[in-house]
């Protein structure tokens, strides 16, 4: 894939996620709020302590607010801040999430600079290009998370079909180098793996 083609999928996603009416279409999900913690829970299962938390592609901040509820719920607190490509996301984000306004960031993860380093991130690999991928997960994890932090790593199968599988994030992680220090995934009702996650611990 090309760059201008990345991008143009860029803007194509971002006119889908602000036209849609839900907190789940503006963070590029199709349906409801039990589909969507059937997806997105799993990933409370890799914060294992309290910690300031970034998410990478964070859109409307939606998956901050239900992460930090999740964790709440086990027992842990988060101090969730967001990053995003698109200046129209991040506003949107910033007028529903008005309590957390300055804790959202616009830049692109392979050129921004934090203001912090965070105990937990998460991020995306389809953010970057494929041949771009390892140097992506090694500035992640020298620059962005905290000694004693984890870095998160993502795959989203298409929830609207469930015919694109997730990517295989822990293998890809071993065979780049990183050292995998934890896996899981999540079903859908029809048993379909929908998510999968993988995280990297950084000494």
């Amino acid at each position: 894939m090309t760059k201008g083609s990345r991008a143009a999928i860029g803007r194509g996603l971002e006119e889908s996620y602000l036209a849609a009416e839900d907190p789940r279409g503006q963070s590029g999900f199709r349906g409801d709020a039990a589909r969507w913690e059937r997806a997105r829970r799993v990933l409370a299962l890799a914060i294992d302590r309290d910690g300031i938390f970034l998410d990478i592609g964070c859109a409307n901040g939606h998956l901050m607010e239900t992460l930090q509820a999740w964790c709440r719920e086990d027992g842990r607190e988060t101090e969730p801040y967001g990053l995003d490509a698109s200046r129209k996301l991040a506003g949107l984000a910033r007028r529903r999430l008005p309590r957390w306004a300055d804790r959202f960031f616009v830049g692109d993860a392979m050129a921004w600079d934090p203001p912090m380093r965070f105990d937990f991130v998460r991020t995306e690999l389809d953010y970057v290009e494929e041949g771009d991928r390892p140097r992506y997960i090694g500035r992640l994890l020298e620059g962005f998370v905290k000694p004693g932090g984890r870095l998160v790593v993502c795959s989203y199968g298409t929830v609207s079909t469930n015919r694109e599988p997730c990517e295989p994030v822990g293998d890809l992680l071993r065979w780049w180098g990183f050292g995998v220090a934890g896996e899981a995934d999540a079903a859908d009702s029809g048993g379909v793996v929908f998510t999968r996650i993988a995280w990297v611990d950084v000494p």
